[in-house]
């Protein structure tokens, strides 16, 4: 079995740091696979000598012309990369099997009409997936790299807690703006704040938020490689990670802290309530700063069990999310022949009706008909035609008739 992994760019994000993953694991595991990345980045520099050997980076009317020319048995997408063109390639290429997940929304302009297998990363996703896809959608977690995150004996207890929050400071999915209103009671608890993001500073002076983020006292934007130590770094001192987002499908970032023995405070929904091993850190709403605050100082109280604690999340982490778990999880996937339905109630099948309406609409469409122009253009330049000629065609039927 060959298998092309896809991952829409390699710069630091919860969809491109599991394609990295997931492909060293193959690696690992004797599979024959091939990653390939819409764009350079960071992340290109986490893998070995030997695995950089089996990355692509191109566009996707070069993806469409690897499959053409080299052997590949299942294509592996994450379902946003139906903007890029990717609910096209089984029309393209019939006996390749294409396999999707879902990281963080439902599978928009997914179903067994354009993929083999639909997959959801945590159980809260499975419910609605299955719902606008039409068929059943389990879930298989994403899995951790024990290698790079584990605890660390080695690191010396700082001499204050740590509270750190890491993400895309400018994406208002991740809730920053949440983040800052919480700074000077954090301060007064004690603690030092860092704030580990690719977004800088001066791109949120727009805000007038500088006074606010004076007060931060770590700003830094790290390689991939340097975030293990952060999380083991920031277990060591007693403090946290704390998430604010709005929703996620299921966090690498929660799940690698904690397998480093950082302990996890943030809301209780969507992925951040599975990907959280202590409940009891969870709080139940977001407007309650009160509640969050709680949950912080129960953390930082429990300074003469640092180590044990830490330890002991550690090694939960490590059991529940396993990257050899997971890689094994989808390998059976793809050697399912058949999607199975989903079996829906009239009720059922009118939310999908609306569903459909409501994200399959002509905004979505003409976003996938501009996206694709681009790509039958670069096949034209390539010398591609009877390619570019073929998803031409069958463009107007999916757009049209999906």
């Amino acid at each position: 079995m060959r298998v092309l992994i896809y991952a829409p760019s390699a710069i630091i994000g919860g969809v491109e740091v599991w394609s990295f993953t997931y492909f060293r694991q193959l690696m690992q595991q004797g599979i024959a696979t091939i990653l390939f990345s819409a764009e350079p980045g960071v992340l290109v520099d986490s893998l070995s000598i030997t695995e950089k050997r089996y990355l692509v980076v191109g566009s996707f009317a070069e993806l469409i012309c690897y499959l053409k020319y080299n052997q590949v048995d299942v294509v592996h997408f994450p379902s946003q990369a139906i903007d890029d063109g990717a609910g096209f390639i089984k029309k393209l290429f019939p006996k390749i099997k294409v396999i999707v997940t879902c990281h963080g929304a439902i599978p928009t302009g997914w179903s067994s009409n354009n993929c083999d297998q639909i997959i959801s990363c945590a159980a809260w996703l499975s419910c609605s997936a299955s719902v606008i896809a039409g068929v059943n959608v389990p879930h298989i977690c994403n899995g951790v790299d024990e290698k790079s995150f584990h605890f660390n004996h080695e690191i010396a207890n700082p001499e204050r807690p740590i509270l750190l929050w890491v993400g895309r400071a400018d994406d208002p999915v991740k809730n920053f703006v949440l983040f800052l209103t919480l700074v000077d009671d954090i301060k007064a608890l004690g603690m030092d704040i860092w704030v580990v993001s690719a977004t800088t500073k001066e791109q949120l002076a727009e805000n007038n938020l500088e006074g606010v983020m004076g007060k931060i006292d770590k700003w830094l934007s790290l390689s991939y490689g340097e975030m293990a130590y952060v999380y083991q770094y920031t277990a060591s001192s007693g403090g946290a990670l704390l998430m604010t987002s709005l929703r996620e499908g299921l966090p690498m970032v929660a799940i690698e802290a904690q397998a480093c023995g950082c302990p996890l405070v943030g809301p209780s929904h969507s992925g951040i309530f599975d990907a959280q091993i202590n409940k009891q850190l969870l709080f139940h709403s977001l407007d309650n700063k009160i509640e969050i605050l709680e949950k912080i100082n129960e953390v930082i109280n429990r300074t003469n069990e640092i180590n044990t604690f830490g330890e002991a999340l550690s090694l939960k982490t490590i059991k529940k999310f396993s990257v050899e778990k997971m890689s094994f999880a989808y390998l059976e996937s793809y050697k399912i022949q058949e999607v199975v339905r989903s079996k829906v109630t009239l009720f059922e099948k009118f939310k999908r009706f609306i569903t459909i309406l409501k994200y399959e609409n002509i905004y979505f469409r003409k976003n996938i008909f501009n996206s694709l122009q681009l790509v039958i253009s670069n096949l034209k330049q390539s010398n591609e035609r009877d390619l570019a000629q073929k998803l031409r065609l069958i463009q107007y039927k999916y757009l049209i008739f999906k």
